[in-house]
């Protein structure tokens, strides 16, 4: 990756209990601190062109506007004291709703501060601006009226990014995965999609979260973003947001690095007749196509060598994919919380990095998931799985590690809880294969080692002249694995005033 810049993964954009979600912001604090290095809760803060609605449902968004508002003291406090720990960084923000001019996410930069709703969205970045604060607005391509994203009112000041991605779906173009189909709103409306936008000549960079209403920040595939930082601090991540320096991703970790002209994702440079796109994707599991979106048009696509014999497999580090959960579904009227505690021990190799996938289901108060190191051979994991309240029917938790090592070396995972197992394999065995294990007799829960990802299944990198015609527009890069999961640069800008 860029040797200027460290990659931080966040969520700007969660709810709980303190609006009309559930759970505590002390939960979703510690949620986020777990396996997040920042994030901003946004509770839902007011409505004021809400319609009213049959049998006076609107009570249920009110009800949430009011404890915000009576929690703002205690959510002030919670945010600044959580910036205790200096290698996790939390913000203070609300959601600002509005059928005609679609829904605002509002982050401050600094801690105790007001909770202000106008009734216009000039009033609002009025305010934000004398604050120094963003406003990001989010599940865009809902239809006009309906809590869509208008471009009629769109300014870069205060808002340099927006939310293309969320548990709502995708929202780059009206075609494509992840539909907008989850809440009542309607479908993708071609007019306020970011491929519209962009076309239209606006300038922003794209991030993603979840919008989870579980008190779970950064919840595996409902939404997550990166920023490209110089330090890891407050100061350093809001630099990025401003700057553009971001990408958004559904939830799998994909490091990426993007340039054109050498300038960063963000970045605006002069007219040009052309220029050369240099990138580099690292993936969390198998790349399907790399991307290079030009102007609205597709101008270069990338794919992985997989024709690396066998044997050259472990001349890098390579991943492993361990999942569990499944188990009995609600047909069943078997529908639990499983309790889980295992351990995963490396001989003769080592364990760089590991990557958590956490599902925001099922909601838990007093149930966290935690994964421990003891040193470079040792991963400690403690979790839990339902089918209760799953993401798209997803119940499964599952976490990538990034393993040195060769095809002799072995991986023993020392189950604990919800039984005592053991399974004993090799990273050889694993490239071959996966291992399907079960707890028990059918309908119990199971877990598995996927199949092993060597690093040139993983990583596409290269180098591509882009013609620009008219010598102005914008080009981005877009990623997908072969597991669905996505990322998308922010645009490098050419020509823009």
């Amino acid at each position: 990756m860029s040797p200027s810049y460290e990659i931080l993964f966040g969520d700007i954009h969660n709810h709980n209990a303190l609006g009309y979600g559930v759970g505590s912001l002390e939960r979703s604090i510690d949620v986020a601190r777990g396996h997040l290095d920042f994030f901003a809760f946004t509770g839902h803060a007011s409505w004021h062109d809400m319609e009213e609605m049959e049998g006076g449902r609107e009570k249920h968004w009110l009800d949430g506007f009011e404890r915000l508002a009576n929690g703002w003291p205690k959510v002030q406090d919670l945010i600044a004291d959580a910036n205790r720990n200096p290698d996790f960084s939390a913000f203070l923000g609300y959601e600002w709703h509005s059928s005609h001019f679609g829904d605002q996410c509002v982050v401050f930069p600094e801690d105790h501060r007001p909770l202000v709703c106008p009734d216009t969205v000039g009033e609002l970045r009025k305010f934000c601006i004398g604050e120094n604060a963003l406003m990001i607005p989010h599940h865009l391509a809902y239809p006009s009226g309906r809590r869509g994203v208008n471009w009629d009112v769109f300014d870069e000041a205060c808002t340099p990014v927006v939310e293309i991605y969320s548990e709502h779906g995708n929202s780059e173009s009206d075609r494509g995965p992840f539909d907008f189909f989850n809440h009542s709103m309607g479908g993708r409306q071609t007019s306020n999609t970011v491929r519209h936008a962009l076309d239209a000549g606006m300038r922003f960079g794209f991030v993603a979260s979840s919008d989870s209403h579980s008190g779970f920040p950064g919840a595996y595939g409902e939404g997550l973003m990166a920023a490209l930082v110089t330090e890891n601090s407050r100061p350093a991540i809001l630099d990025a947001i401003r700057a553009r320096r971001t990408y958004a991703l559904t939830g799998d970790r994909i490091e990426l690095a993007f340039t054109a002209d050498g300038a960063q994702m963000g970045e605006t440079i002069d007219p040009r007749a052309s220029v050369e796109v240099a990138f580099d994707v690292r993936g969390r599991d198998e790349i399907d196509v790399v991307d290079i979106v030009a102007n609205g048009h597709v101008v270069h696509r990338a794919h992985p060598d997989t024709r690396t014999p066998g044997g050259e497999a472990f001349s890098g580090p390579v991943q492993l994919r361990l999942e569990w959960g499944w188990g009995p579904w609600g047909d069943l009227a078997l529908e639990r919380t499983c309790d889980w505690a295992m351990d995963v021990r490396v001989a003769d190799g080592r364990i760089l990095r590991h990557f958590p996938c956490l599902q925001s289901g099922p909601f838990d108060e007093d149930r966290r998931h935690r994964f421990s190191a003891n040193g470079a051979r040792d991963l400690s994991i403690r979790s839990y799985t339902s089918r209760r309240g799953a993401y798209r029917q997803n119940p499964n938790q599952s976490v990538v590690l990034e393993v040195e090592g060769t095809a002799d070396t072995a991986i023993e995972l020392s189950l604990t809880q919800p039984v005592a197992q053991t399974v004993r394999t090799t990273l050889g065995q694993l490239l071959d294969g996966s291992v399907n294990r079960f707890t028990g007799p059918f309908p119990a829960e199971g877990y598995q080692w996927h199949r092993l990802l060597p690093l040139n299944e993983s990583r596409v990198a290269g180098r591509q002249t882009v013609d620009i015609p008219d010598g102005r527009g914008q080009v981005y890069l877009r990623a997908r694995q072969t597991n669905g999961q996505m990322a998308w640069a922010s645009p490098v800008f050419v020509g823009h005033a």
